[in-house]
């Protein structure tokens, strides 16, 4: 099995530095080994895409409860 060679974030469009989708291969390390990615993220990614397409670091890991909590002041 290889990875698929999407190299952008689904939810931002951002490149999403995926090693095994650049090097078409899961032997790579990647940076998303290091890191808990967000539940509500990957909620957010569209179900099309889902299995398919890797999320940016900046997109794994944002707390999207808090952001959609904050409201600004006016």
């Amino acid at each position: 099995m290889q990875p698929f060679a999407r190299h952008t974030c689904p939810l931002c469009g951002q490149p999403n530095g995926c090693a095994p989708a650049a090097a078409g291969s899961f032997e790579v390390d990647c940076w998303c080994r290091q890191v808990s990615v967000s539940p509500q993220a990957l909620a957010q990614v569209p179900e099309a895409l889902k299995g398919k397409a890797c999320l940016c670091r900046a997109c794994a890991v944002a707390d999207v409860s808090a952001e959609q909590g904050s409201e600004p002041a006016e």
